[in-house]
């Protein structure tokens, strides 16, 4: 497995868990307010994974793109 199929891999697994965590949160799973932010910061954490993975791919095409 490359670094990038590693990477796109990964861009899935957090993908299926943000969507399990707005699953969630958007039918009321949330048992209280507490829960809720925890959930929030979950994500908002997902995210900047997310973007940071997409950064290292971003970076990896640069450089092979020279």
């Amino acid at each position: 497995m490359t670094l990038v199929d590693f990477l796109d891999e990964l861009r899935k697994i957090l993908d299926t868990k943000r969507k399990q965590i707005s699953d969630i949160m958007l039918t009321g799973g949330a048992e209280n307010y507490t829960n809720y932010q925890n959930l929030v910061g979950q994500v908002k954490s997902l995210d900047y994974i997310e973007q940071e993975v997409k950064d290292l791919l971003e970076k990896r095409k640069v450089i092979e793109d020279e």
